[in-house]
């Protein structure tokens, strides 16, 4: 383990300057703005939309039409004007992703993700980008006294962070505090293992799916194991509700602060708990609406479609995407003081655990990511029966192979474990639910 100050004052900055990555100056200037108020606020969202839609107006093709047909001057763009420019919706992506950037791909990192909705999709992340969003998750860090470079152990199972475990990317983490743990691996058997990881490398915080923390946690305790948390601060969680029985677990488990994150890989660091348990949005990067089915704005206690216009997303715009979760405006007022605007009732989220045979569980997005990475396949639904059978139904781009299914079934097999039958369905569309939100998992075994 390197020493905290070490790491935050040289080998982070470093780390971020080789990258050509403005992290650092990023989050000196949220560190400051987060008190600033909220008309210095919109005033600053202002200035960087009217940059934003400037560069794409002048390098993107597809966003010039937009903002013609809109009748927007980008020099002289409103918070208001935003709203005269049609949403963005994942297929725009798929089918004009190229016309969208504003710099050569080969100067862009290519990402995807395929998460909650079950939808698989391909873009480009820039650098400025890439900062904001881990300046923004550094200072969600500092409300609980918590600075880059201290030791966080991620119980995690995204194959971006799980596949790239090779031996540079571990001296990389070793250098910088940071330590993996295979989420989708975690059972009761090894859970006892990761507790003598946990005990050796002595975190400042975790990170995970509020479901796998939980599970551990439940591990230990049955196990009759005791936790050393005298080095650990907060616990923090992403990528499914954080339900009120979870978050009671965990911080009776753990005796610390629990917080909950919102974001997505494509839309960006979104918003965090502060330690009053708002979620504060990270209003100087983005731009965040609530729309309804109509595209228009749901009324202040109503729940509408989380909408994000990422004003650092330079090379691959995302203005106005629809993201497909829902939430409802939070507080108008915090008691920890900042002036960032707040969501609340985050929903759209949630992950239903799978059975494996040998009684233990593998976590829904170990297979959707095995689908998601799969590219004829355009849309998908997991849906585990009671006798742990799996039905895979799949929207596709052309008819699959018999060599595609014996890919899919065989890694849904290394998730699930030794002969658990798993169909595979090919149909013309999968149903929705009553709301128009697509259900990616279904289990009726769990």
């Amino acid at each position: 383990m390197m020493s905290p100050r070490v790491v935050r004052q040289l080998l982070l900055p470093v780390h971020e300057a080789l990258l050509r990555r403005p992290t650092f100056r990023f989050l000196r200037e949220l560190e400051a703005s987060q008190w600033r108020s909220a008309d210095e606020l919109a005033a600053l969202q202002q200035a960087k939309l009217r940059r934003l839609l400037r560069i794409v107006y002048e390098r993107s093709p597809f966003y010039r039409k937009r903002i013609d047909d809109a009748g927007i001057d980008p020099s002289r763009a409103t918070l208001e004007s935003l709203q005269q420019l049609p949403t963005l919706h994942k297929d725009d992506i798929r089918d004009c992703g190229s016309d969208m950037l504003t710099m050569p791909a080969k100067h862009l990192t290519p990402s995807s993700t395929g998460g909650s909705t079950g939808q698989p999709l391909q873009f480009y992340m820039c650098r400025a980008r890439q900062a904001a969003d881990q300046a923004a998750r550094a200072r969600s860090r500092r409300w609980f006294g918590i600075d880059p470079g201290e030791r966080e152990l991620y119980l995690w199972g995204s194959p971006v962070e799980i596949d790239n475990q090779d031996r540079i990317k571990r001296v990389r983490d070793w250098l910088t505090n940071h330590r993996l743990l295979n989420a989708f691996a975690l059972n009761e058997t090894n859970g006892t293992d990761y507790l003598l990881i946990y005990h050796a490398y002595r975190p400042v915080h975790l990170f995970g799916y509020p479901s796998s923390l939980v599970r551990w946690a439940q591990v230990v305790r049955e196990r009759g194991k005791r936790l050393n948390n005298r080095n650990l601060r907060a616990v923090f969680t992403t990528g499914e509700v954080l339900t009120p029985s979870d978050r009671a677990a965990l911080e009776e488990t753990f005796t610390v602060p629990v917080a909950d994150g919102y974001g997505a890989r494509d839309a960006g660091f979104v918003a965090h708990q502060c330690l009053a348990g708002n979620y504060h949005l990270a209003i100087e990067n983005m731009i965040v609406e609530l729309l309804d089915d109509d595209g228009k704005p749901v009324a202040n206690d109503a729940a509408g479609e989380i909408t994000v216009t990422h004003l650092d997303a330079v090379g691959m715009p995302l203005i106005r995407y629809r993201t497909g979760d829902m939430a409802a405006w939070g507080s108008t007022s915090c008691p920890c003081g900042r002036h960032l605007m707040c969501l609340a009732d985050i929903s759209g989220r949630q992950t239903d655990m799978l059975r494996r045979p040998d009684g233990g569980y593998a976590h829904a997005l170990s297979l959707i990511y095995v689908l998601r990475d799969t590219p004829v396949v355009r849309t998908f639904q997991i849906e585990q029966q009671a006798d742990l059978s799996v039905d895979i139904h799949v929207e596709v781009e052309r008819s699959l192979t018999t060599a595609d299914e014996a890919r899919m079934i065989g890694q849904m097999h290394q998730q699930l474990g030794g002969s658990l039958p798993v169909r595979i369905n090919q149909v013309d569309r999968i149903a929705t639910l009553p709301s128009g939100k697509h259900r990616h998992v279904i289990s009726r075994a769990s």
